[in-house]
């Protein structure tokens, strides 16, 4: 990730441009619609839109964790956390941060969500995953992408990121 991350504050600085546009406080109270982000049958505030994808995502993985019981969680807890701020952090700089700020600029809005979104998917493939769970991986990057255009910064992808980190860990999905 730093490989990427360099050349990107590179150009950056040589261009005199941000190196992450969306570095800064989130607007909760913008509206993002569903499926599809810019267009869909239901609206609401990016704030709310975060609290139902979280839930949503605790729901899945519960009884996964479950299953696994309080002794796995005991066993991977400090893996949990490093792996979690190292990995959300990263990846959201690279696909949420510089490059959807350098491709948005490029290529307008929707077309950087979608090409950061692939990218996403594909870098998980490269990472082992297969290719069912790195489209899963691609749709998620659509609504990390969405989430930080529509509230015009980092923060809610990177929270949302993290929270669901540290479910697929806790659920075994990661380093079982």
């Amino acid at each position: 990730m730093f490989f990427i991350l360099l050349p990107l504050f590179a150009f950056s600085f040589f261009y005199k441009v941000p190196f992450v546009r969306y570095w800064k406080k989130p607007q909760w109270n913008e509206f993002i619609c569903f499926p599809f982000i810019w267009s869909g049958f239901h609206q609401t505030k990016v704030k709310s839109f975060l609290l139902i994808a979280l839930t949503i995502n605790f729901f899945i993985f519960l009884p996964f964790i479950i299953l696994n019981g309080w002794s796995f969680i005991q066993e991977v807890w400090l893996l949990t956390i490093i792996f979690t701020i190292t990995n959300a952090v990263l990846e959201e700089l690279v696909w949420r941060g510089a490059l959807l700020s350098r491709f948005s600029e490029q290529l307008g809005e929707r077309w950087a969500v979608v090409i950061t979104s692939l990218g996403f998917g594909l870098q998980h493939y490269s990472l082992g995953f297969p290719w069912s769970v790195c489209i899963g991986f691609t749709l998620g990057g659509l609504f990390y992408g969405g989430i930080t255009i529509k509230s015009g910064s980092i923060f809610p992808s990177l929270i949302w990121h993290m929270v669901l980190n540290v479910l697929m860990v806790f659920s075994g999905f990661i380093f079982s």
